[in-house]
Protein backbone atom coordinates (compact mmCIF):
# COMPACT_ATOMS: atom_id res chain seq x y z
CA UNK A 1 0.00 0.00 0.00
CA UNK A 2 1.33 3.43 -0.92
CA UNK A 3 0.42 6.59 0.96
CA UNK A 4 0.20 10.00 -0.67
CA UNK A 5 -0.82 12.31 2.17
CA UNK A 6 -4.33 11.15 3.10
CA UNK A 7 -4.72 9.06 -0.07
CA UNK A 8 -4.04 5.32 0.15
CA UNK A 9 -3.31 3.49 -3.09
CA UNK A 10 -4.62 -0.05 -2.69
CA UNK A 11 -3.55 -2.59 -5.28
CA UNK A 12 -4.43 -5.96 -3.73
CA UNK A 13 -6.25 -7.70 -0.87
CA UNK A 14 -3.23 -7.46 1.43
CA UNK A 15 -3.27 -3.68 0.99
CA UNK A 16 -6.98 -3.70 1.90
CA UNK A 17 -6.23 -5.66 5.07
CA UNK A 18 -3.43 -3.27 6.03
CA UNK A 19 -5.56 -0.21 5.31
CA UNK A 20 -8.51 -1.56 7.33
CA UNK A 21 -6.29 -2.36 10.32
CA UNK A 22 -4.56 1.03 10.10
CA UNK A 23 -7.87 2.93 9.90
CA UNK A 24 -9.37 0.93 12.77
CA UNK A 25 -6.40 1.71 14.99
CA UNK A 26 -6.34 5.39 13.95
CA UNK A 27 -9.99 5.63 15.02
CA UNK A 28 -9.10 4.08 18.38
CA UNK A 29 -11.39 1.09 17.84
CA UNK A 30 -10.82 -2.43 19.04
CA UNK A 31 -11.53 -5.40 16.81
CA UNK A 32 -14.61 -6.14 18.94
CA UNK A 33 -15.99 -2.62 18.53
CA UNK A 34 -15.35 -2.58 14.80
CA UNK A 35 -16.84 -6.04 14.27
CA UNK A 36 -19.98 -4.99 16.15
CA UNK A 37 -20.35 -1.96 13.86
CA UNK A 38 -20.32 -4.09 10.73
CA UNK A 39 -22.33 -6.95 12.19
CA UNK A 40 -19.62 -9.60 12.28
CA UNK A 41 -17.71 -11.28 15.10
CA UNK A 42 -14.35 -10.14 16.46
CA UNK A 43 -13.00 -13.55 15.45
CA UNK A 44 -14.02 -12.93 11.83
CA UNK A 45 -12.41 -9.46 11.79
CA UNK A 46 -9.24 -10.85 13.32
CA UNK A 47 -9.19 -13.58 10.69
CA UNK A 48 -9.64 -10.97 7.93
CA UNK A 49 -6.85 -8.74 9.27
CA UNK A 50 -4.49 -11.74 9.51
CA UNK A 51 -5.30 -12.91 5.99
CA UNK A 52 -7.18 -16.07 6.90
CA UNK A 53 -10.45 -14.97 5.28
CA UNK A 54 -11.47 -12.77 2.38
CA UNK A 55 -14.82 -10.99 2.62
CA UNK A 56 -17.10 -10.11 -0.28
CA UNK A 57 -16.60 -6.66 -1.78
CA UNK A 58 -19.79 -5.28 -0.22
CA UNK A 59 -18.41 -6.08 3.24
CA UNK A 60 -15.13 -4.34 2.42
CA UNK A 61 -17.00 -1.25 1.24
CA UNK A 62 -19.17 -1.27 4.37
CA UNK A 63 -16.12 -1.62 6.62
CA UNK A 64 -14.35 1.36 5.03
CA UNK A 65 -17.51 3.49 5.09
CA UNK A 66 -18.02 2.75 8.80
CA UNK A 67 -14.36 3.59 9.45
CA UNK A 68 -14.97 6.97 7.81
CA UNK A 69 -12.73 6.46 4.82
CA UNK A 70 -14.15 7.41 1.43
CA UNK A 71 -13.58 4.88 -1.32
CA UNK A 72 -12.95 5.63 -4.95
CA UNK A 73 -11.74 3.85 -8.04
CA UNK A 74 -9.38 5.29 -10.58
CA UNK A 75 -7.34 4.01 -13.46
CA UNK A 76 -3.77 4.56 -12.27
CA UNK A 77 -2.55 4.19 -15.84
CA UNK A 78 -4.28 7.46 -16.82
CA UNK A 79 -4.02 9.34 -13.50
CA UNK A 80 -0.80 11.33 -13.47
CA UNK A 81 -0.73 12.22 -9.77
CA UNK A 82 -2.73 11.26 -6.69
CA UNK A 83 -4.21 14.77 -6.74
CA UNK A 84 -5.53 14.29 -10.29
CA UNK A 85 -8.98 13.03 -9.40
CA UNK A 86 -10.62 13.53 -12.80
CA UNK A 87 -11.01 9.78 -13.36
CA UNK A 88 -12.20 8.90 -9.87
CA UNK A 89 -15.46 7.03 -9.29
CA UNK A 90 -16.91 7.09 -5.77
CA UNK A 91 -18.01 3.56 -4.91
CA UNK A 92 -19.36 4.28 -1.44
CA UNK A 93 -21.80 6.97 -2.53
CA UNK A 94 -25.25 6.34 -1.13
CA UNK A 95 -24.22 3.82 1.52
Amino acid sequence: MKLFGDIMIIRNIDDIREAARRLRKQRGLTQSQTAALIGYSRKWLSSFERGSSTPPIDMIIRLFVLLGSPLSLTDLQTTTTPNDLSGVIDIDEGL
